[in-house]
């Protein structure tokens, strides 16, 4: 039995029993992540630790990350900065 199995049948028995039916299948996935990320970086903090980039950062301590094996995923030489102009607008010809 899968997940929608399952939810069919407790909507179904919540219907009977004339009880709101339960969300639908990974309606909550998302605050879950959020929660637990949040969760990881407080107990960080508490620990004296840097709240952020501690994946990265072992990472490339271990010799994946950068020029590793993972690579950054850019183009551009990780000591390079990324361009923040914007693309000039398109004008429409005058008629």
């Amino acid at each position: 039995m899968n997940a929608m199995h399952q939810h069919l049948l407790d909507a179904s028995r919540a219907a009977r029993l004339g009880a709101p039916p339960p969300p639908a299948p990974g309606t909550h996935d998302l605050a879950v992540l959020r929660a637990v990320r949040d969760r990881r970086r407080f107990e960080r903090v508490l620990a004296g630790r840097p709240a952020r980039g501690g994946l990265r950062a072992a990472l490339r301590r271990a010799g994946l990350f950068g020029a590793g094996l993972l690579g950054t995923g850019r183009s551009v030489p990780s000591h390079a900065a990324p361009s923040r102009t914007a693309p000039a607008p398109c004008r429409r010809p005058a008629d």
